[in-house]
């Protein structure tokens, strides 16, 4: 007998690797990248799936934040 699946808000709420590449217009191979090299958003692994929330995603979007174009090289 296959276990229930389990649902809870927090959990509904996972964005999917796939799901983040598209929101950004990114590869899935770059979502990967950045998070083996820390440069992008938080993550948590459920089973072997990476997932983000999306508090975490909007607090990465906005630490990456300019005023100016030459704050992007710094």
């Amino acid at each position: 007998m296959a276990s229930p699946v389990v649902s809870t808000p927090l959990l509904d709420s996972l964005i999917t690797p796939d799901t983040l590449a598209d929101r950004l217009s990114v590869t899935r191979r770059v979502i990967d990248e950045w998070r083996i090299t820390g440069r992008g958003p938080a993550f948590i692994r459920v089973g072997r799936v990476p997932r983000y929330r999306p508090e975490a995603v909007d607090t990465w979007l906005l630490s990456h934040e300019h005023l100016h174009t030459g704050e992007e090289l710094r």
